[in-house]
């Protein structure tokens, strides 16, 4: 398993890394603020790798659990 942790200062980031890995299997993605905090988790499930195939999707997709961590109290 491939587990990558990254550091990023905009969702325009987080979708490039993702969409990185749209053809490949079994991996973890870690996304962390510049505090080190953790943002999101992404992985290879069935649902994340049909929606990184399309690049809009991919934003949807990034923009949607962005909000859930906001609401959550996760600083950007």
């Amino acid at each position: 398993m491939t587990h990558k942790k990254l550091t990023i200062t905009g969702l325009n980031e987080m979708v490039y890394h993702l969409r990185e890995y749209k053809d490949k299997t079994d991996w973890q993605i870690d996304f962390y603020n510049i505090y080190g905090a953790l943002l999101l988790s992404f992985d290879s499930d069935e649902e994340t790798l049909q929606r990184l195939q399309d690049e809009d999707e991919a934003y949807k997709m990034v923009t949607e659990w962005m909000d859930v961590a906001l609401m959550m109290g996760k600083e950007y």
